[in-house]
């Protein structure tokens, strides 16, 4: 197979093999690892690809590749343990990254599971003679057993062996516990995929346990040997325990033969045990045959040829006259034995070809990976040199475009607040003059109509009149009609009478039709009017959905609410009973117009206000408005009598809405949650940044100050593993404080009870998060030449204080006997101490660095060492001047950031301008 096919296979199957899916490891990917550890035989190419990827982004990456270096140091080849004993550094820095950063159920995990490989790597390293997958011979066994001191050391490192095995297989366990993840899902399969690997090594161990210790039993007094007895007896009991609990998971079950143990430990004390002890048989159910047997071994090859023709000879002389028997049984022998030594002699020198050509090849691949090393140093450090001249012709560049950018952007939001305080005052004035001309227009349209029901009434008594005339009338006509029958003298003057009174009626008829269609023309008035109300009332039902986008101040909702209630209460308490009586509608006419306008200007104005001051009422407040509009909706069209809905129990929801700080109270719980987990993110931040420092500076400095880089930047990790831990302890202490303090109630509400505490809590959490930030910076400076050693001074200080804010914070409503209370002081002198060595090593190394560059004043004259000499001093005028004007600067910043921490305060929690 071609090489570079090869490693690109290897370098695939490890990118496919480590993963961020959560599914288990796939086989085949790790069988073709394995094979390529046998191929060359070397697991060179394997760390090669590893280093390529960045386990530490994913906890999911870190579990994969621990299981795949478990699956190599049992399966791949012999040399796998002593050349990954090299690589034992990642392995526990990798452990130690997730023992501080613990985000997921992976976190104990790859703590342990990283501990056990260093351990597992540990102890090949002690016996080279006992192989990767633990099966020992007989007789590599019985060169352990010849040496007692041996023996003794060995069966201790096989218990420890077996309890760190155990112990991963615990936090396996309890991780799945804890998510409720089980074996039948992708997730709980990952996690469980090792353990098939830790079946087997632990039936292994326990097999050579039990042999060594019967034998020291055989040689050794037992009462020198009470302390194997003891921890193998722990050791029996959990691993008994683990066996029937893996043997009771679906997963497990055709994945590999989980073996059982005896009810009872063996008695060491007796002898007679061994000879009735059974050896725990773990394998994988379905597995290929070994590894040594799946890869083919340097066979030799003969020459066919010459074995044909020699042969033939001998059939040859097989078939010759039977007259030379001793002759020929000669000539036989003489071939066979120069055929063995020809096969033999090709064999050598086969063999010694092969290993000459895989030295070869061995060699030209670690040459054409120092040439690819080389390189790539040139290459990082070209790229190294350019951006660091792009970063100093950049920097000045850069901190004035920060500064004029800094200037544009407060400029910024200064007419942002000018433009939307115009724009609120101006939608204010237009909906003001809105209002006042539509009460205007509503006053007109009120005269309008009372003039219309006046006259309407008017014309009503009119017709009233004229009908009883009419009445009146036709009675006299009928009268004249009987006198006209009676008297026919005065048959005449009945007549013309007649002729009057018919042209006085229909005089009157006239009339009556003039004052119906007054009648008419005021009750299409009053429809228009009633219908105006109604589409008044269609409209303010549209405007409550938009009344979410709209702010409006609750004070003034409140006050439209008591407008509208004393306009209703007028219009109800002002209808005439006499005119009622006349006629039902006259009252209702002139009300509804007034008041259907002052309920759709008030239910919009209303569900404003209670979404602008707290979201969680706003639903019931619009909820109450819809029903008001729908109930005012079927009084107009039904046309009842009697006042519009009740606006009482809007007016108690308005009163009842909370005012700002209240909502600031009770949001402050979740901002101290939020805040604390942007902490828990800056300090992970800084302890990647100040590695990612570390390991720029190994690559560009060299010597001294190489030395000084290194000692301040690991003071610098130990302050934030410190503040870490400290962080950590104070989370524990205030979730006690929470839990014997909130009673029944959640959480939050003991947050809001305790606002002032809370308010305490999230200022020192901002404080460490911002503290962390420019402690990374100041460090990058130092190590970059860029910074000064007192930057990195102040930063560590002021990390410090924050970390000591937090703890007074935590420590103000904690039990003074409490434990946790305890250990947040032990972590807060921690920090302390880191401190102190912070300083201690910046200032140790600024004096080392101020050595070195010590100043030779051999060299100068008299004049020169005079003229160097009042420079100096000068100099330190300069300084002592400029030292005066900083600490006056500093004492104004300090005055400035106390004030605007009480501004802070009085606004709940709101940012402070200056």
């Amino acid at each position: 197979m071609d090489r570079e096919s090869f490693f690109k296979g290897q370098l695939e199957s490890v990118q496919k093999a480590l993963t961020k899916q959560e599914v288990p490891l796939k086989p085949k990917h790790a069988r073709r690892l394995i094979l390529g550890t046998h191929h060359e035989k070397s697991c060179s190419i394997f760390w090669n690809n590893v280093a390529r990827i960045q386990l530490e982004k994913n906890p999911v990456l870190t579990w994969k590749f621990c299981h795949l270096l478990h699956k190599l140091i049992r399966d791949g080849h012999k040399s796998v343990p002593s050349e990954s004993h090299r690589h034992m550094r990642r392995i526990t820095m990798l452990g130690d990254f997730w023992k501080h950063l613990q985000t997921s159920g992976y976190g104990a995990g790859n703590e342990q599971y990283c501990k056990m490989l260093c351990e597992r790597l540990e102890f090949h390293r002690k016996y080279p003679h006992i192989p990767g997958n633990l099966v020992v011979a007989e007789k590599v066994l019985r060169s352990i057993q010849n040496d007692l001191d041996g023996t003794f050391e060995a069966s201790i490192d096989m218990l420890d062996q077996m309890e760190s095995l155990l112990l991963l297989q615990r936090k396996v366990f309890d991780s799945l516990e804890m998510l409720s993840w089980s074996s039948l899902v992708p997730q709980g399969q990952t996690l469980l995929a090792p353990l098939i690997l830790v079946i087997m090594d632990t039936s292994k161990l326990y097999d050579l346990l039990v042999k060594l210790v019967f034998h020291l039993h055989s040689v050794c007094p037992p009462d020198a040997l009470a302390g194997h007895r003891d921890r193998f007896q722990v050791i029996f009991r959990q691993t008994k325990t683990f066996y029937e609990e893996a043997s009771k998971l679906q997963y497990f079950k055709y994945l590999v033969s989980v073996p059982t143990l005896p009810a009872v430990a063996p008695n060491f004390l007796q002898a007679s045990d061994l000879e009735c002890y059974q050896a725990p048989q773990a394998r994988e159910i379905g597995s290929d045959s070994d590894d040594g047997r799946s890869v083919s071994g340097d066979g030799a090859l003969l020459d066919l040829d010459d074995t044909v023709n020699t042969r033939t000879q001998l059939q040859q002389l097989q078939h010759s006259p039977a007259s030379l028997p001793d002759q020929r049984d000669e000539q036989i022998t003489s071939l066979s034995r120069q055929l063995e030594d020809e096969k033999f002699a090709k064999e050598r020198l086969i063999a010694e070809a092969r290993s000459r050509i895989e030295q070869y090849e061995n060699r030209l691949v670690q040459m054409q990976n120092e040439i690819d090393h080389v390189r790539r140093e040139a290459d990082d450090n070209r790229d190294e040199a350019d951006r660091v001249k792009a970063a100093l012709s950049t920097r000045d560049l850069t901190q004035s475009e920060q500064a004029d950018a800094r200037i544009i952007e407060a400029e910024g939001r200064r007419k942002a607040s000018e433009d939307k305080f115009v724009k609120l005052k101006t939608v204010y004035e237009k909906f003001r003059a809105e209002h006042l001309a539509a009460l205007q227009k509503l006053g007109d349209l009120q005269r309008r109509m009372e003039g219309v029901d006046k006259d309407r009434m008017d014309r009503e008594e009119e017709s009233r009149g004229i009908h009883r005339r009419l009445e009146e009338a036709e009675r006299q006509r009928s009268e004249y009609m009987e006198k006209l029958g009676a008297s026919a003298a005065g048959e005449d003057e009945l007549r013309s009478q007649l002729a009057r009174a018919d042209a006085a009626a229909d005089e009157m008829r006239r009339e009556l039709e003039s004052v119906r269609l007054l009648v008419a023309k005021g009750a299409e008035e009053r429809r228009e009017a009633k219908n105006a109300t109604l589409a008044m009332i269609e409209r303010a039902g549209e405007e409550l959905l938009n009344a979410s986008s709209v702010q409006y101040p609750t004070h003034l909702a409140i006050a439209g609410v008591t407008w509208a209630q004393e306009v209703m209460g007028q219009e109800s308490s002002s209808g005439s009973p006499k005119k009622e009586s006349l006629h039902p509608t006259s009252a209702l006419s002139s009300s509804i117009p007034l008041s259907g306008h002052a309920l759709s200007v008030v239910v919009v104005a209303c569900a404003a206000a209670a979404y602008t001051a707290s979201i969680q009422h706003y639903d019931e407040v619009n909820e109450e408005c819809k029903c008001l509009l729908v109930r005012a909706k079927e009084v107009i069209e039904k046309g009842e009598e009697g006042r519009f809905p009740s606006l009482q129990r809007l007016h108690d929801l308005m009163i009842a809405l909370p005012v700002h700080s209240d909502v600031d109270k009770a949001m402050v719980g979740s901002e101290l949650e939020e805040e604390m987990r942007r902490m828990d993110a800056a300090i992970r931040q800084a302890v990647e940044k100040i590695e990612e420092i570390q390991r720029k500076a190994r690559e560009n400095n060299d010597g001294l100050r190489l030395e000084v880089n290194e000692r301040i930047l690991g003071t610098c990790q130990a302050l934030m593993a410190a503040i870490a831990i400290l962080v950590q302890r104070s989370r524990e202490l205030q979730a006690e404080i929470v839990a014997a303090g909130r009673g029944q109630g959640p959480p939050q509400e003991f947050y809001k009870r305790n606002h002032q505490w809370t308010e305490g809590l999230l200022s020192a959490a901002k404080a460490v998060g911002v503290a962390a930030r420019v402690l990374v910076a100041a460090a990058d400076g130092v190590v970059t030449g860029s910074g000064k050693f007192e930057q990195l001074i102040v930063a560590a200080q002021e990390i410090a204080a924050s970390t000591a804010q937090l703890f007074v914070s935590s420590r103000v409503k904690a039990d003074r006997d409490s434990e946790k209370m305890a250990a947040l002081s032990v972590a807060s002198k921690s920090v302390n101490q880191a401190t102190a060595q912070v300083v201690a090593s910046v200032k140790s190394g600024q004096t080392t660095l101020n050595e070195q560059d010590a100043l030779d004043f051999t060299h100068l004259t008299l004049h020169e060492a005079k003229k160097e000499e009042m420079e100096s001093q000068v100099k330190c005028l300069e300084l002592e001047a400029s030292l005066t004007r900083e600490r006056t600067k500093l004492a104004q910043l300090r005055k400035q950031h106390y004030h605007m921490a009480s501004l802070v305060a009085e606004n709940g929690g709101g940012v402070a301008k200056v």
